[in-house]
């Protein structure tokens, strides 16, 4: 082989050789550059990622399974979140989220509170122990359990992203108009679905239901915790087995998140059955905030039609 010809053969191989190591380099400059965004709970990232779209990274902060009464941050998420442009809380149950704001320089923390119709808490005192308590105390934080609702939350993340990145604007506003109408496809699906039930009580573990409840026309009748953790009192539970025998209620409605040992007795004494609603999501049976919802009104569904 003459040398010239060596010489561009080695020249080619080299090329060939640099080749994986220049696109990871330029992969690499455009992950870096890619907008991070965060969210507290499941339902708001799933919210967060059909707004944003597959370019734009999107943190979960509260783990599947995991409760946000209970959780606290650790170090480590913390650090996750340095790099956040926003972060999209729901406020009440996840206002531990504030106490690292400080350490978040570059984050705008966004309460979604702010922008829904938000109805009363049915007891006074009820408090899931934040040090805002009193958010929780007045209104009742568990609004995304309606998709009208869900569709509101998509509003307002997709007008803080076109502020933030004008240039991908037209995308936020497309991806908005798509998502918005499967939200309202779902939400009337759903109230159809319940409109010919007959028998709409429920008894609930934990009182988060009430805004699922009102847009689809249930009643919660009777609550076993007020607030997690809050187990009744002897004169509570002589009203709630009251209220199950007076209304022939047969199932109470509990979460995977929460543990509902002392409630075994009350099931064992009046034959209740227990049925598992998801209000938070991120599994693999709930991996969507629209499955999450669907599936918990068919759970419903399926034990008051019986």
């Amino acid at each position: 082989m003459k040398n010239g010809s060596r010489f561009l053969l080695c020249r080619w191989l080299l090329v060939i050789l640099l080749l994986p190591a220049i696109s990871g380099s330029a992969a690499a400059e455009k992950e870096s550059k890619r907008m991070t965004l965060a969210a507290t709970i499941f339902p708001i990232v799933d919210i967060t990622r059909r707004i944003a779209g597959p370019d734009i990274r999107v943190v979960q902060i509260l783990p599947a399974g995991a409760s946000p009464h209970t959780f606290d941050l650790t170090p480590g998420q913390v650090r996750e979140l340095q790099e956040a442009r926003f972060i999209f809380k729901i406020g009440g149950v996840d206002d531990w989220i504030d106490s690292v704001a400080d350490s978040l320089p570059r984050a705008v923390i966004i309460s979604l509170h702010k922008y829904v119709t938000l109805r009363p808490m049915a007891e006074k005192g009820h408090d899931h122990g934040s040090a805002t308590a009193s958010l929780h105390a007045e209104f009742d934080p568990h609004y995304w359990l309606r998709a009208d609702n869900g569709a509101v939350i998509a509003k307002k993340i997709a007008a803080a992203l076109v502020e933030a990145d004008p240039a991908r604007a037209g995308t936020y506003k497309t991806n908005l108009a798509d998502y918005s109408k499967q939200l309202d496809a779902l939400h009337q699906e759903i109230k159809k679905d319940f409109s010919s039930l007959k028998n709409n009580r429920m008894m609930v573990f934990h009182d988060a239901w009430r805004y699922f409840a009102g847009a689809y026309g249930l009643e919660i009748t009777a609550v076993f915790q007020t607030s997690p953790g809050r187990e009744p009192t002897p004169r509570d539970m002589q009203e709630l087995y009251s209220q199950v025998k007076h209304f022939g209620l047969k199932a109470i409605f509990s979460e995977p998140q929460l543990s509902t040992a002392s409630l075994e007795p009350m099931l064992e004494d009046l034959g209740l059955e227990l049925v598992v609603l998801d209000p938070l999501g991120g599994t693999v049976a709930n991996d969507s905030y629209a499955r999450m919802l669907r599936r918990n009104a068919q759970a419903i569904l399926g034990a008051l039609g019986r």
